[in-house]
This record gives C-alpha cells, sequence and structure tokens, in this order.
C-alpha cells in the first residue's frame, strides 16, 4: 500500500451520480461510517431523496444539483463542498451516462453525451478538487467508477466501453502522478460488472436483469473493504479476469501476426 491508513469518521465523502445506483449506495456507505457526504448529480428529486435516506440513518449530508459535463459548476460545487464541510477523505468521480448502439449508428449527440459526461466530467472534477487535495496533505482515496466494459469491446456498447476504457489510462496515470510527488493519496479504478442499477433506462428500458447482477449495496461494500489496500483495481466480478485474460491474449496473438 503506497498510502497512509485513511481515517473516515468525521471526514467528507465526496460522490457524483449519487441520485440512484452505486453513487446512491456508496453515498450511504459512506454516511453509514460516520462521514459527511457532499453528493451531486443533475437528478434534483432522487438525489434529495438519497440526502433524506442518509439523513435518516443519522448520518450528514449536503446534496447539490449538478451537470458534471458543466466544468464550472463542478468547480463551484468543489469550492463550497471545501468551505462548509470538513476535509475530504474519499472522492468518488462515479457520475455516468450509457446509450447503446453501433459505432456508426449511433448519433454524434450520443457519442458526445457520452464522452461529455463519462470522461470530460470525471477529468473535470479531478481538476476541481485534486490539488486541494494535495495541498492539504492528508490520506485521501480517490475511486473512479470505469467498468468491465473498459477491457471488453461488446456489441452495441461500444461508446459506452471506449469512454470506461478511456478512464482506465486516466486512473492510472493519476495514481502514477501523485506516487510521484510523494502525496498520500491513492487511487483506484473501480470495474463493476452487472449490477442492478438503472443505467440502461434511456437506452433499453425492458433489459432483462443479467444473472450474475449483484445488488449497488453490495459494490458499495465491496469498495470500502477494499480501501485500506489502496488497490489499483476494484473488480466486482472475479470471473471476469479469465474473459480479460484471453481478450488480451487474443490481440497479443494479432500483434504478433
Amino acid at each position: 500500500m503506497s498510502r497512509p491508513p485513511l481515517v473516515l469518521a468525521a471526514r467528507t465523502a465526496v460522490v457524483t451520480g449519487a441520485a440512484s445506483g452505486i453513487g446512491r449506495a456508496l453515498a450511504l456507505a459512506a454516511g453509514a461510517r460516520g462521514m459527511h457526504v457532499a453528493i451531486c448529480d443533475i437528478a434534483a428529486a432522487p438525489l434529495e431523496e438519497t440526502a433524506r435516506l442518509i439523513r435518516d440513518a443519522g448520518g450528514q449530508a449536503a446534496a447539490t444539483v449538478v451537470d458534471v459535463s458543466d466544468a464550472a459548476a463542478v468547480a463551484a460545487f468543489a469550492e463550497s463542498t471545501r468551505a462548509q464541510l470538513p476535509p475530504i477523505a474519499l472522492l468518488f468521480a462515479n457520475a455516468g451516462v450509457l446509450r447503446q448502439g453501433s459505432v456508426i449508428d449511433m448519433s454524434l449527440t450520443d457519442w458526445r453525451l457520452l464522452f461529455d459526461v463519462n470522461v470530460l466530467g470525471v477529468v473535470g472534477l479531478l481538476a476541481a478538487f485534486v490539488k486541494p487535495l494535495i495541498a492539504a496533505e492528508e490520506p485521501a482515496q480517490i475511486v473512479i467508477t470505469g467498468s468491465t466494459g473498459a477491457m471488453l469491446s461488446p456489441p452495441n456498447l461500444i461508446a459506452y466501453c471506449a469512454t470506461k476504457h478511456a478512464l482506465w489510462p486516466v486512473a492510472e496515470g493519476l495514481r502514477a502522478d501523485l506516487e510521484a510527488q510523494g502525496a498520500p493519496i491513492g487511487v483506484s479504478f473501480l470495474m463493476p460488472g452487472a449490477v442492478a442499477t438503472r443505467i440502461f433506462d434511456a437506452a433499453d428500458p425492458d433489459r432483462p436483469a443479467p444473472s450474475d447482477s449483484i445488488e449497488p449495496s453490495a459494490v458499495a461494500e465491496m469498495v470500502f473493504d477494499a480501501l485500506d489496500r489502496d488497490p489499483p483495481f476494484i473488480l466486482t466480478h472475479p470471473a471476469y479476469v479469465e474473459r480479460f485474460a484471453d481478450r488480451f491474449a487474443g490481440v497479443i496473438d494479432k500483434l504478433r501476426g
């Protein structure tokens, strides 16, 4: 472990995309551990429901409606969080959207949406939060929500997987940069497999849940259980390792001709 031990109680966890799914589960898990939770999402009513659930469980939550593709809004959210809440220990770059379609059939509008939210939204969040985290010189952990799709190319999910693949080097590069600076900040790339969330609602509302689907709360517990180790990757479905191995072995074979 390259990062010193974390103290979570009475410190702040920041969670984007916290109105539902994995983001809500991460926020609830943080609140249950005595953290102040700064949550944001573009969906106001469900976001406030997340805040209510945290408070009803005895936690403390501050909810802000933010479009993560709006860099100025993210910067304002970061500034208000630092000014109003205790020092940040956890930063969850979790907000994401999904659209389906082949490379040639998906509209450019949807391509831009996916990259604006899933990639530039994360980069903007890091730009707003990481330098102050370094200056604070306190142990912290950044968790970037990717996907098992970061290492695969399933049909009709190419654009989504392309955005999640882009986050892989972002997470690795940020981790390397922080280690080189001696900053006490870890970075983990969260790779969920099938999770029972609503991320497919806009693209395929009638899609049946995969047989290996798990609950968002299970993902959150995996994440918090892993934090002490500062792992570079957090994989929710270990069976994917063999799929990744086959995938990359095939690529290497093709490169060798």
